[in-house]
């Protein structure tokens, strides 16, 4: 099979990752002979000591032979991989495409051109496989993203291997690819071949299939995308799936599958999720890195993670911004016809029994306080539900204390005990000027 260059725009700048291989000294030998501009981007990870120094020298030097711009970096791989608990081949991946990324952005490079190549395809399919992944995990390498493209992805290794022989391109061997440490290696080394055995005609198919599995997967991206616009509703950066509908739909599991692993969530947290749907279990919570899941009595709300904000000091005059709050202080004399806020955004307050400065803060468990119009106590927690507050609101909730008893619910009821009256002589009133969920 002729090799050529796959989704490649000549007018067009690309930088090219290579690392001294065959595969990629290949690409980089086509790239020389096309009208394109192009740049080489090599990492030493210093993994492999004068073999990786040597991979690095020989790629400057293709570089200077063919007048093509070099970047190198050298990286600490098991230092960094150490500091993250992570692998050394996961650390190299992250410390290169992070690179290749920054470089690129920088130098105004239009896409990184990575070799890999249809064997590459059917080993990551293989190792998704084995992992677990569902659909989105085994439709392959994909050949074009907004900062990547694989250019010899519709050819084999055998394919890359000839065209080497005819061209007589120079390349490294990784002495790392013939251990069989490395799971990629194993299913290269072993489980390949004696597929191949079965069938000489295997791995084609196979990739035809891989091909086949990117179509239902983009299908099911289509599906959910028609069932969000159809069900779900946006508040804010919140988004709100109502339960009916999703429990009406024939594939719920792998419908909230490709919602929320979209906000980070792994499948076995949405499928804990799932079951505790099942059971009606509403107030129950799952975290992602950046985002929270809450299952309200009939609907899911995925809502991204805030870092709580630090209490906060109240004086009696003061304007100030607070989360969702703007909020206006003012202390003053109680005029002979005053008549109490009717509105649950404005708190207004005997000033002879509060201690100031007050605080405001989100609430915590354990919380109690005495209702606007009750005598005894109520938990906090059991007055937002009788209230129907929805969780999501429930984790934004804030209160205004003084000498630690709660004085308010902003927004919602003050405490009876620091009500104002018909005897107060000096009235604080704190309203909130702005109120709406970010």
């Amino acid at each position: 099979m002729s090799i050529r260059l796959c989704n490649i725009e000549k007018s067009k700048k690309y930088l090219l990752a290579v690392s001294g291989g065959m595969d990629s000294m290949v690409m980089a030998h086509l790239f020389a002979k096309s009208d394109c501009r192009c740049a080489i981007a090599h990492c030493n990870f210093s993994l492999r000591e004068s073999e990786s120094d040597g991979d690095e020298k020989f790629v400057a030097s293709f570089a200077r032979q063919h007048d093509m711009p070099l970047f190198a970096v050298r990286f600490d791989t098991r230092e960094y991989a150490a500091n993250h608990g992570l692998s050394t081949q996961l650390a190299a991946r992250n410390l290169r495409y992070e690179w290749f990324e920054k470089i690129r952005r920088e130098n105004g490079f239009h896409k990184t051109a990575v070799a890999h190549n249809s064997d590459d395809n059917l080993e990551t399919f293989f190792i998704n496989l084995a992992r677990g992944a569902g659909l989105s995990g085994l439709h392959g390498i994909p050949g074009l993203t907004e900062a990547l493209v694989r250019p010899l992805l519709r050819f084999s290794r055998s394919d890359i291997e000839q065209y080497a022989s005819d061209n007589t391109v120079p390349f490294r061997e990784d002495s790392s690819n013939a251990s069989d440490k490395y799971l990629r290696n194993r299913i290269r080394h072993l489980l390949l071949p004696a597929l191949d055995r079965i069938d000489s005609g295997f791995r084609k198919k196979a990739n035809e299939s891989i091909s086949y599995l990117n179509e239902a997967d983009l299908f099911v991206k289509s599906a959910t995308g028609d069932f969000l616009l159809d069900h779900a509703s946006l508040d804010g950066a919140d988004l709100h799936i109502p339960l009916e509908a999703l429990r009406a739909s024939h594939s719920r599991t792998t419908t909230l599958f490709y919602i929320l692993s979209a906000y980070g969530f792994k499948r076995k947290t949405i499928a804990d999720a799932c079951r505790c749907m099942d059971r009606g279990e509403s107030g129950r919570s799952f975290h992602s890195s950046s985002h929270v899941l809450l299952i309200d009595r009939a609907e899911l709300i995925v809502a991204p993670v805030k870092e709580p904000y630090p209490a906060l000091k109240v004086h009696h005059n003061s304007d100030f911004y607070f989360d969702r709050f703007e909020m206006h202080c003012e202390a003053f004399d109680r005029p002979d016809d005053f008549v109490p806020a009717q509105t649950e955004l404005t708190g207004e307050f005997d000033m002879s029994k509060l201690s100031f400065p007050l605080t405001l803060r989100h609430i915590e468990d354990g919380d109690r306080f005495v209702p606007l119009g009750m005598k005894g106590s109520k938990k906090l927690s059991d007055f937002l539900i009788d209230r129907k507050v929805p969780l999501i609101e429930k984790k934004r909730c804030m209160v205004l204390l003084s000498d630690g008893e709660i004085v308010w619910v902003a927004g919602l009821r003050i405490d009876d005990r620091f009500k104002a009256t018909e005897t107060s002589k000096r009235i604080f009133r704190i309203k909130i000027i702005y109120f709406t969920p970010q």
